[in-house]
């Protein structure tokens, strides 16, 4: 059977059918899906819209839903559809809400966790066989209404200023083509509830549907020190994506050019709306170092392979080195590394802690003839430094000494068998 639609948007029929179906709750919305705001009254019950005179009643009044009037829904798994509530399905989603003792569960926008106390049900009733409800002369026969009275002050003035405007219910509903073509020829010719609908509602509508069809997509985003990003799809973001800045209320405007950190620290590179580059922390290239700052480290060749240090100084103790391997720079092992001069360069811990010249190296062990030597040696020394001292003791001595003494004072002096003490004998004897 061909599908029953309306300007292309196919027609379905909401039906309660077990106890699991029906309404659950009701909202106090800003837009109405049935596009009917409600009346405030004071206690005259004048209608008023959107103010009162009077608080003392806090009384208000507007259609839960109306009967034969198409709504337009989209969802992932239908599209685009509108949906009917018929005067007899909406007598019976009334009836059921009412025994299950739900007439005071209110909640706001339809969000999760914003049911209010003090927002109280006082009628509930249906247009027709009779009865007629003030300023709703437009709205079909078999429309449910309802008439609260609100003693919760902060939704009072929420009330009053607008920020509320009518009724919207939660339910579960199954849903099944629409079969009455004439039903729905007649809902499309009727002026007074679909054709004369303003520009201002038709373009809501269009708005809503845009809203929708947003809401519906998948998004992914992320915070960065700009704001959000936001792209298209729940994929990871990549290079080549579409990005948008989204504000608080989910607005979204195309990104910048620019550098986005993100709060692990990577950086998105946006250029002309869409991402050049994404940069993780850890892949970021290190800067070159310029020519001379790489040639500030010292070498040295050792019998342990080259010997290496930061900075342009000779090497000293205390001075970290390192050995160059497959891996780059090493501390050096410790031990004892000898340069081709002979120094000898003592390391522990990786650092250098002595440094032994060459001529400082301690001489090797003597032989006994060395040994014997050298101690004549010392023996002459000590001779020479007592004829020194006997000679001083000379000089002393008058110099009008008669001759024959001082032959005598010369020939005291006795040979002792050591040729070079004998030749300086002599020599002073002269």
């Amino acid at each position: 059977m061909t599908t029953i639609n309306i300007d292309g948007i196919p027609v379905f029929e909401a039906l309660v059918t077990d106890a699991e179906t029906g309404m659950f709750k009701i909202s106090l919305v800003d837009d109405p899906a049935v596009m009917s705001d409600f009346m405030a009254f004071d206690k005259q019950r004048r209608p008023q819209m959107y103010s009162v005179q009077d608080e003392e009643k806090r009384l208000v009044r507007g259609c839960i839903m109306r009967s034969d009037f198409p709504i337009y829904r989209i969802s992932p798994d239908m599209g685009e559809y509108y949906v009917i509530y018929k005067a007899d399905t909406i007598r019976r989603m009334a009836e059921k809400y009412l025994a299950e003792s739900r007439q005071n569960d209110v909640n706001l926008m339809h969000e999760e966790g914003s049911d209010v106390e003090g927002v109280q049900l006082v009628q509930w009733f249906i247009k027709g066989d009779g009865v007629s409800v003030e300023g709703f002369d437009g709205i079909a026969d078999g429309s449910l209404f309802a008439e609260f009275h609100i003693v919760n002050d902060e939704i009072w003035e929420a009330v009053k200023a607008g920020t509320y405007k009518g009724f919207s219910l939660e339910g579960v509903f199954d849903m099944v083509p629409e079969k009455d073509v004439e039903k729905v020829e007649a809902i499309e010719e009727n002026t007074e509830i679909f054709q004369s609908q303003t520009n201002t509602e038709m373009k809501k509508i269009n708005s809503v549907k845009q809203l929708l069809v947003r809401l519906l997509a998948e998004f992914g985003n992320v915070s960065t020190d700009r704001g959000v990003l936001a792209w298209d799809g729940d994929e990871d973001l990549k290079e080549g994506d579409l990005v948008y800045v989204e504000d608080a209320e989910g607005n979204r405007t195309p990104a910048e050019d620019g550098e986005y950190v993100t709060a692990d620290a990577k950086t998105i590179v946006v250029a002309e709306g869409k991402v050049a580059e994404i940069r993780d922390p850890e892949a970021e290239v290190a800067p070159e170092k310029p020519a001379e700052e790489e040639q500030r480290m010292g070498r040295v060749e050792t019998d342990g392979g080259a010997l290496i240090w930061e900075g342009e100084n000779d090497l000293e103790e205390g001075r970290e080195v390192f050995v160059e391997g497959e891996e780059g720079l090493t501390p050096a092992p410790d031990g004892e590394y000898r340069t081709e001069d002979g120094k000898v360069i003592v390391v522990v811990e990786g650092r250098v802690s002595e440094i032994r010249d060459a001529e400082a190296e301690v001489a090797p062990e003597e032989t006994p003839a060395e040994e014997e030597l050298r101690a004549e040696t010392e023996h002459l020394r000590s001779q020479i430094a007592d004829l020194k001292k006997q000679l001083a003791e000379l000089k002393r001595q008058p110099a009008a000494k008669p001759a024959h003494e001082e032959v005598v004072t010369a020939s005291a002096m006795p040979k002792t068998g050591n040729k070079g003490i004998d030749r300086l004998a002599r020599y002073f004897n002269k």
